[in-house]
C-alpha cells in the first residue's frame, strides 16, 4: 500500500514539472509571436498582399454591419411621491435600512 502511494506522489511531482515546462513554453511562444507582430514591417507596400503575417493580422477581426435601432420612449404611467410630513419619518426609514455594527 505504501509503495502505491509513493508511486502516485512521484507521478504527481513529474506531472507538475511537465506542466510547468509546457506553460513556460506556451508563454515563450506567445511572447515571441507578439514581438514578431510588433516588429514586423515592409519596405515596399506591395509585399503586404503576399505576407502571411499581414494577412493573418488583417483577417483576424471580422467586421459586422452595424444596425442602429430607432428607439421611442413612451410614458406608460406617472408616479407621485408621498409628501413627507416631518423629518423624523426620514430618520425612521434610515434606521430600519441600516444594519448596526456586530456586538462582541
Amino acid at each position: 500500500m505504501w509503495y502505491r502511494i509513493d508511486l502516485l506522489e512521484e507521478w504527481l511531482v513529474e506531472m507538475r514539472v511537465a506542466s510547468k515546462r509546457i506553460a513556460w513554453l506556451c508563454l515563450l511562444l506567445m511572447l515571441s509571436s507578439a514581438i514578431a507582430f510588433v516588429a514586423h514591417h515592409h519596405s515596399d507596400g506591395n509585399e503586404t498582399t503576399q505576407c502571411m503575417v499581414c494577412i493573418a493580422a488583417h483577417s483576424a477581426a471580422p467586421t459586422s454591419p452595424v444596425v442602429s435601432a430607432v428607439v421611442t420612449f413612451v410614458a406608460l404611467t406617472t408616479l407621485r411621491a408621498k409628501s413627507i410630513e416631518s423629518p423624523s419619518q426620514l430618520l425612521l426609514a434610515f434606521a430600519l435600512s441600516v444594519r448596526p455594527p456586530p456586538e462582541f
